[in-house]
């Protein structure tokens, strides 16, 4: 069974002396210099890898709260106002239908 990985966002650039250096966004103290692009982001896996071994990054859950999608629990469909609201939303759907040049 393979191991569990996370993934981190690394930002990369080549310095004026032809080295590249790789750094883990949010986490400036992770950089690493090196010859080449991916001995670069090598030395940042493997300091990654120490960071963790060391208890330094933790991994957590965080969840998303998808914003609109889950407002929907909180509907009531027979509510007037709600009912209201449903109603005017289909007819400017309608005006802006027909303004587009669709047929009523």
């Amino acid at each position: 069974m393979p191991f569990p990985q996370a993934q981190h966002w690394v930002v990369g650039r080549q310095e004026p002396t032809g080295e590249f250096t790789s750094e883990v966004v949010g986490l400036p103290s992770i950089r690493a210099t090196a010859a080449t692009r991916e001995d670069s982001l090598e030395r940042i896996r493997a300091l990654l890898g120490k960071s963790h071994a060391a208890g330094e990054l933790i991994a957590i859950d965080v969840p998303l709260g998808l914003g609109a999608l889950t407002f929907s629990q909180f509907l009531d469909p027979n509510d007037p106002l709600e009912r209201e609201f449903v109603e005017e939303l289909r007819r400017q759907r309608r005006v802006d239908y027909v303004q587009s040049g669709g047929d009523a």
